[in-house]
């Protein structure tokens, strides 16, 4: 538990409270994490308290005891359950980061129902080619970015079975027709 105490100073960024040792403690006890998966607990937190508010912020022990009742209600009970889990969490921000890219989202962070939408759509195993078709769509037809609207587009193809670019361009018969075959 000495271990666990020493790398939470790190994380946290200072010196341990009696309150900050009694989660801890909480979570090696009540929680009944091993201490290995706590230390990935640990540097898991310190990752996305870094990655979503820069460099200068450390995660509290209430943050790191929220993360910690997570774990172990999903039953993250084992080092390679805890770096499965710290590698998928890893991909899915990076699909939320490629998705905001591709809906013209730059220089601010998403809302909490924005990144809502966007998880739904990873969950559905849309990347972020099929989410740029939704997009267009929806801005051709709506004018501007209506979440709501493009959350129905790819529901239908969710429905579907659509999810690859390539499929929806094959296979969805509500798109666009090509200005030359209405000419014709």
């Amino acid at each position: 538990f000495s271990v666990i105490l020493a790398e939470a100073a790190k994380v946290i960024g200072h010196q341990l409270s009696s309150s900050d040792m009694k989660i801890l403690f909480g979570i090696y006890d009540y929680l009944a994490l091993p201490p290995e998966v706590i230390l990935e607990l640990l540097n898991f937190c310190a990752e996305t308290c870094t990655e979503r508010y820069g460099t200068g912020r450390r995660p509290s022990a209430r943050s790191i005891e929220k993360e910690a009742y997570f774990w172990a209600n999903r039953e993250i009970l084992t080092l390679e359950q805890a770096e499965e889990y710290i590698r998928l969490s890893r991909e899915r921000r990076g699909g939320v980061g490629r998705i905001k890219e591709a809906v013209g989202i730059r220089g601010r962070d998403l809302s909490a129902g924005e990144e809502k939408y966007i998880l739904s759509w990873l969950d559905m195993g849309f990347g972020e080619e099929a989410v740029a078709i939704a997009y267009d769509r929806t801005v051709t037809s709506t004018g501007s970015l209506k979440w709501p609207y493009m959350n129905t587009i790819l529901k239908n193809w969710h429905e579907k079975g659509l999810h690859s670019a390539q499929e929806i361009e094959e296979k969805d018969t509500r798109r666009p027709r090509a200005a030359s075959a209405k000419s014709v």
